[in-house]
């Protein structure tokens, strides 16, 4: 993949237009990944296969190519990402799957915004799309679970394994040629907005909207990811999608907690969208 100057599962029937979903849990496993990340806040870099459910956004023109944003296939023509993520003014977006050893581009045929989506305030930055044409599962292309209805209660004071193909060290001057995974554990919101708002960040209007996952304070600082990057948990040795990366703090602000949008909160409106 070129890089430029960036549960359990859900069963849903087959959709009227040709699209099925993922019926069944992806034979590709964490391989217990989750264990392994415990002491894990540095970032690593990944194996082929490892993360086969994460996406590239990208923008393509012929004056102008790079990465936009990270995002999560999720059935075979949709990819869940941050709204704002969607727009481009220099070309339109494409999706990129796979991984650096082996992948595969794909145009985008329409963009699903949440309707109540804020652009000043960000809230109900969640967006679904889909893509010109159906993947084909491989190895290093695979859907990710999305949880069941209530299954996000769970994921408090677990380890969240994030995939990201960015800077997550501020030691780190350049950016990593591999995708990278790293880990923290999830906080409950209650536990988390006090921790946020006094490392000066601005109070979040609807807190019950997200997850929080937090640093250690005695580790290397981390900086905050980019847009769209999935947040997940293992489950019975299987990823289930817990949030995604919507804003974006950086390394000026390393021990603040790291906010994602939860995605068991839009279930309903997934479903809505993709039937």
């Amino acid at each position: 993949m070129t890089l430029f100057v960036p549960f359990l599962l859900l069963t849903l029937p087959i959709i009227s237009s040709g699209l099925q979903l993922y019926h069944e849990k992806s034979q590709f496993t964490s391989q217990s990944y989750d264990n392994q990340l415990t002491d894990q806040v540095c970032g690593r870099d990944t194996t082929p296969g490892q993360v086969p459910f994460y996406a590239s956004i990208e923008v393509n023109s012929r004056k102008f190519h790079c990465k936009k944003c990270s995002g999560v296939l999720i059935a075979r023509r949709w990819v869940l990402t941050a709204a704002h993520c969607t727009f481009s003014v220099f070309g339109p977006i494409h999706v990129v799957l796979g991984d650096e050893w082996n992948n595969k581009t794909i145009g985008v045929e329409k963009s699903y915004i949440h309707p109540d989506f804020n652009r000043l305030t960000q809230v109900n930055n969640i967006a679904l799309l889909l893509l010109k044409e159906p993947v084909q599962f491989s190895r290093n292309i695979q859907p990710i679970c999305l949880p069941e209805p209530g299954e996000d209660e769970t994921f408090y004071g677990r380890n969240g394994t994030l995939a990201v193909w960015e800077k997550i060290n501020q030691t780190e001057r350049k950016l990593p040629t591999n995708m990278q995974i790293t880990s923290s554990p999830i906080m409950k919101s209650a536990d988390c907005w006090e921790i946020y708002e006094n490392a000066g960040n601005k109070k979040s209007p609807y807190p019950e909207l997200a997850l929080c996952a937090r640093y250690p304070v005695d580790v290397k600082p981390v900086c905050f990811p980019g847009y769209g990057n999935p947040l997940m948990v293992n489950v019975e040795n299987h990823w289930i999608l817990a949030g995604i990366s919507t804003n974006k703090i950086g390394c000026k602000k390393p021990f603040s907690p790291h906010i994602y949008l939860s995605v068991g909160f839009y279930l309903n409106w997934i479903k809505r969208t993709v039937y």
